[in-house]
């Protein structure tokens, strides 16, 4: 599982470490979420910005990631 740097000011660790976990049970071929879906859930959700949560910069990169990784087993 991605690791993330936390900050004073960032992403809910347990909104996070949930998604992270539902994608990659998608990979390992649950068919949960697709790049599409993932994109959809966070543009309507969102991640909630908390104390002492995971760095938004990092986790941008891997939802980036998770999003390419998702759309080529698609």
């Amino acid at each position: 599982m991605t690791t993330f740097t936390v900050r004073l000011r960032g992403y809910s660790k347990r909104q996070v470490q949930e998604l992270a976990e539902r994608v990659e049970r998608s990979l390992a071929g649950s068919g949960e979420l697709t790049g599409a879906e993932l994109r959809r859930e966070l543009d309507e959700r969102g991640l909630d910005v908390v104390l002492r949560g995971y760095d938004p910069e990092e986790v941008h990169a891997a939802v980036l990631e998770w999003e390419r990784r998702l759309n080529e087993q698609a």
